[in-house]
């Protein structure tokens, strides 16, 4: 086939962009796997695909990178916005912070934080801790949404000069480290403890905690900030199933698909990018379980295994990974075929874990 001929064919075809957090953990309890496993599909990859730095280290910067956000001068990127429209939220102009139901497990001298997926809480719990919220913050003129057990949003009047940090950042961490920086940061720890009063004698929590379920003792802010009017994305088609990822994309004016069952499906779409969030490594890298992680991994080669038959034949042309790092790893059938580079253990390739 001619040169340029084989050019205009292989720019037709789509190019899959898989976004996987967690792909390259931290996961400092790999050792409590033996034997340790192997992941040879992952490692052969790594091994044989063109490497370079992509901005943002985060699922939430990498996300907006695609969208054209980038947030300024080290502040916050608005995820509570988007998130918002994400559960259902109709956009407009006001600044949005999000408040995360959390469990603040004491430690000694400190308070480590985690969220409260696993306590079972349910939506009409939330809106009954909400309501405790709303009342107690009247003359605040505070009043949350909950649309979803473990996602409130609060808009204010004015924009505080206020620096959050994303929950992601703190659980299972001193959240003292993370507190709300700023101006305003201080007035916000005040809020931070108030609410871990109001909730601690909540009614509430005493029928949980006698029902055998953990308490609900308190709440996390981030992800302050508006939305812009318009988004764009360089993005034909997304799949994912995150209420941010669904945010940015109404905004944007791009339909959002759940994960498909399958990947290989994707590589007959009729050209363009093609970006799809795989979310599911995220929680066993915070929680630190090296078990879970494990079997989310293998079934994630499973799933990616047969684009590398799209890319043999032609039917897609790179396919990205992104292990929101700052890294960007491209595979093309080219560098299939670079077999002379040796696959190194995965556990070999893992970011570091934060000493905080």
């Amino acid at each position: 086939m001619h040169r340029d001929s084989q050019k205009q064919l292989m720019s037709k075809l789509p190019n899959l962009h898989l976004l996987i957090p967690g792909l390259l953990g931290p996961m400092p309890t790999l050792d409590q796997l033996q034997p340790q496993p192997g992941f040879k599909l992952l490692e052969r990859l790594f091994a044989r695909s063109d490497r370079q730095t992509h901005p943002g280290d985060d699922l939430e910067s990498v996300l907006f990178g695609l969208f054209g956000i980038s947030s300024e001068n080290g502040g916050n990127l608005p995820t509570a916005a988007y998130r918002r429209i994400g559960d259902g939220g109709t956009a407009d102009s006001r600044y949005w912070l999000q408040l995360t139901p959390v469990y603040l497990r004491p430690d000694q001298d400190r308070l480590l934080l985690f969220d409260v997926e696993d306590l079972n809480l349910t939506l009409a719990e939330s809106k009954g801790l909400a309501k405790l919220f709303n009342d107690h913050f009247i003359d605040e003129g505070w009043q949350v949404e909950v649309p979803h057990p473990h996602r409130w949003y609060l808009s204010l009047a004015e924009e505080p000069d206020l620096k959050t940090y994303e929950l992601t950042d703190v659980f299972g961490r001193n959240m003292d480290l993370f507190l709300p920086e700023g101006e305003e940061g201080i007035r916000w720890h005040g809020v931070l403890n108030e609410i871990q009063m109001l909730f601690y004698t909540s009614e509430l929590n005493a029928q949980r905690e006698q029902s055998g379920k953990g308490p609900v003792n308190g709440l996390w802010l981030s992800g302050g900030g508006k939305s812009h009017s318009q988004l764009q994305t360089g993005m034909s088609a997304l799949y994912g199933d995150s209420a941010l990822l669904r945010g940015l994309a109404s905004t944007a004016g791009t339909p959002v698909e759940t994960l498909p069952d399958r990947l290989d499906g994707l590589c007959d779409a009729s050209g363009g990018e093609i970006l799809v969030c795989y979310e599911l490594l995220r929680r066993p890298v915070l929680c630190a379980d090296p078990f879970a992680w494990s079997e989310q991994l293998i079934q994630l080669q499973n799933w990616i295994e047969p684009l590398l038959d799209g890319l043999r034949q032609k039917r897609l042309n790179s396919l990205f990974l992104y292990p929101c790092n700052g890294q960007q790893y491209r595979i093309d059938r080219h560098s299939l075929r670079r077999f002379w580079k040796r696959p190194s253990p995965l556990s070999q390739r893992l970011d570091s874990n934060p000493l905080v």
